[in-house]
């Protein structure tokens, strides 16, 4: 078996590992999550309620990724798009938020490039049908440690910068 060989069937290794943790993330997704005081530290996605109002909770959200020297790629109106196609939902907005330097350090190198697939950092702000308002994101932390040691630093300190991002956020 060549060098290439060995690496690719490493990489794919890896991304099973985090494919199958991302199924799990999305059946976690649609599961009530519990108040991020009472959250284990194993939980795939962490949940944070915010002080304040949805839309307030967005613009904070947006200033302070702007502040943060990181980048919104994307926002997508989950209760927007499916109110078009006949569903009513309290509101869900979906922001693709992106770091150039994370995500170069991780794209610039071919044998991480599958990681994209996680890419950018996703963070959901969301409205209940009582009224409180979380900020939901993917728990790095819970599978950093699958990833190659580079690309988990990477991932690591990505996530430390979102959590800032957040934590500004609701303040």
């Amino acid at each position: 078996m060549t060098h290439s060989n060995t690496l690719s069937l490493a990489v794919l290794r890896r991304l099973s590992a985090v494919m199958a943790a991302a199924v799990f993330l999305a059946a976690a997704s649609v599961m009530p999550q519990p108040a991020a005081a009472e959250q284990p530290e194993a939980e795939m996605v962490q949940v944070v309620p915010s002080p304040k109002s949805f839309a307030e909770t967005v613009s904070a959200f947006r200033a302070e990724v702007a502040e943060a020297g990181w980048s919104l790629l994307n926002e997508t109106n989950m209760a927007g798009v499916l109110s078009e196609r006949g569903y009513t939902l309290d509101p869900v907005i979906i922001f693709d938020a992106c770091s150039g330097k994370y995500s170069a350090e991780i794209l610039g190198h071919d044998e991480s490039r599958p990681i994209s697939a996680f890419m950018p950092c996703r963070v959901s702000i969301y409205q209940t049908s009582e009224g409180d308002v979380f900020i939901a994101r993917m728990n790095t932390a819970a599978f950093a440690d699958m990833m190659d040691p580079r690309v988990a630093e990477v991932m690591t300190a990505s996530d430390d910068e979102i959590s800032a991002i957040i934590d500004a956020t609701i303040r």
